[in-house]
């Protein structure tokens, strides 16, 4: 079993409670958020209307039965987009660089260099007080040994709480829930294990990964599922400075889907501005843009587009990723978009190749096969000439720089 500490942080009813930390007359109140109209449905509510039995995506006049006073609040992606941001870097710089950013109101945290399984409880309520105290936003915390039980352990935590489950509390904690509450499996995945009785995540954790049933629906993931249910899962986060091959950033909506253009174009302009200038920062260029969208079943299904001159800039990344949206969007409800940028090639190759560096035509040079002639010899880099030299040392600065400087934010 890891002995790693993994957090999962959740922002609680995250829409209501960012548009209280700019409206305080909101405070205390049931409170829902959704567009005009009284059959517009609601993609956040408040804890006050959750007690009364109130769910998220319920039109705002089943609402209204419920609770008379409701009051409603139209939805503000830039506000949600920006206090998410701050708060995520806010946590990577004051607690652990290890920060892997799932949604926009989620992250997981590995604080195994702050502490130890058994006083993590201690550690987790500083954050949660001090996230609350800092940014008027309250969340909750879950805490074990890997991210799939973590995960889990928030949402029993929720509202304003900390759940910790280690090895000897999977039984306790995750077992007796129904399939439905499962981590990754989907409304439609859970019908059909409900229809070969498996109810519970106990049910699934007993099963064989060799029960035909159970594959036909999960196939290869089958032993990951029965894996996770028994505790055994990941831990190691997916961490920006360990992607060399690609730079992305994707959005995850968490508790709603969502369908207006209008805010999928401003999530794609917040996207598209953040791989832009993590590709600038690394002097990294790309010939091939990525577009990502989650449906709402969870599934992520991607288009690219390949062009000839690499680039890094802003405005090409956006209105080719609109392109790509608009191409193939077929205006079903979506839980995340997302854009990457490929076959990146460092910035400094990529002028030596345009023969910008033209003192550098090493391949014919009488220098340079007499350093090759020496390098052969001692089987090692002992020599190099001025231009590989330089582009070491740039490269070393720029991943240094990102490593330290780069903070995750999806």
């Amino acid at each position: 079993m890891s002995n790693k500490v993994i957090f999962h942080i959740d922002f609680d009813s995250y829409f209501v409670s960012a548009h209280r930390t700019v409206d305080f007359s909101l405070k205390n109140k049931p409170v829902g958020v959704g567009k005009k109209g009284s059959k517009s449905i609601c993609s956040s509510i408040s804890y006050e209307l959750k007690n009364k039995g109130v769910k998220v995506a319920w039109p705002k006049f089943k609402i209204l039965q419920y609770e008379p006073n409701t009051i409603f609040v139209e939805p503000n992606f830039d506000l949600y987009i920006t206090l998410s941001n701050k708060i995520f870097d806010y946590i990577s710089k004051k607690y652990s660089k290890l920060i892997e950013v799932f949604s926009i109101d989620e992250c997981w945290l590995d604080v195994t260099d702050l502490t130890n399984i058994d006083n993590s409880l201690f550690y987790a309520n500083i954050i949660k007080k001090d996230i609350l105290e800092t940014f008027d936003i309250p969340i909750s915390i879950g805490i074990s040994y890997n991210k799939f039980l973590a995960k889990m352990s928030s949402d029993l935590a929720k509202p304003f709480g900390i759940t910790l489950t280690k090895k000897e509390d999977i039984e306790k904690n995750i077992w007796k829930l129904p399939i439905e509450k499962y981590f990754g499996i989907g409304k439609s995945s859970s019908v059909k294990l409900r229809n070969i009785k498996i109810n519970t995540i106990e049910d699934l954790a007993k099963s064989s990964h060799l029960d035909q049933n159970i594959y036909n629906i999960f196939g290869k993931r089958t032993q990951k599922y029965i894996n996770e249910a028994n505790g055994i899962s990941s831990d190691e986060l997916e961490l920006e400075h360990n992607e060399l091959k690609e730079i992305g950033n994707e959005v995850t909506f968490s508790e709603i889907d969502i369908d207006d253009k209008k805010d999928i174009y401003k999530i794609i302009k917040m996207l598209s501005e953040k791989v832009s200038h993590r590709a600038y920062n690394r002097s990294m260029l790309a010939t091939v843009i990525s577009f990502l969208v989650r449906n709402n079943e969870g599934k992520w299904y991607s288009k690219q587009i390949t062009f000839k001159k690499p680039t890094n800039d802003f405005e090409f990344i956006y209105k080719t990723s609109i392109k790509l949206f608009d191409k193939y969007w077929n205006e079903e409800l979506i839980k995340g978009v997302g854009i990457r940028l490929k076959n990146l090639i460092f910035e400094f190759d990529y002028y030596k190749q345009l023969n910008l560096f033209e003192d550098y035509k090493e391949d014919n040079s009488k220098i340079n096969n007499l350093i090759r002639n020496i390098n052969n010899k001692f089987k090692k880099s002992v020599l190099k000439t001025g231009y590989q030299f330089e582009r070491e040392k740039t490269k070393n600065s720029i991943q240094s720089r990102y490593i330290q400087n780069d903070i995750l934010k999806k």
